[in-house]
């Protein structure tokens, strides 16, 4: 669904015309000059918190003023960093699963050698 958002110079969101698409488009063409515009609503977006907001100009998509990204975006780099963790932690642990087996390979070689010289 579009809604129609208006910014100010500094680009927060002011005012919100959520009510159904047509009236979003209406307003858009109407007071498109008085920084209405355009976009795509968004689930997670809320006009009670329209402050946490913006509209980033390169797409015109609905992002958080935190991080400049849309809600997707955000979800998808966590993804990524989850998914560079566990393959960090996994070669830690296959790290430490080396480290142990040539431990006791070489305490195993010790005790035998050890035996053979008695």
């Amino acid at each position: 669904m579009k809604i129609a958002v208006q910014l100010d110079s500094n680009r927060n969101i002011l005012h919100v015309n959520d009510t159904n698409e047509d009236g979003a488009r209406s307003q858009v063409e109407k007071f498109g000059d008085k920084g209405w515009v355009l976009v795509d609503s968004v689930p997670a977006f809320s006009v009670d918190e329209k402050y946490l907001w913006t509209i980033r100009e390169s797409d015109n998509k609905l992002v958080h003023i935190s991080t400049g990204m849309t809600p997707d975006e955000e979800n998808q780099k966590s993804n990524t960093e989850l998914t560079n963790l566990v393959i960090a932690q996994g070669t830690d642990i296959e790290q430490i699963k080396q480290s142990i087996t040539e431990l006791t390979n070489n305490q195993l070689k010790n005790n035998t050698s050890e035996i053979s010289d008695k």
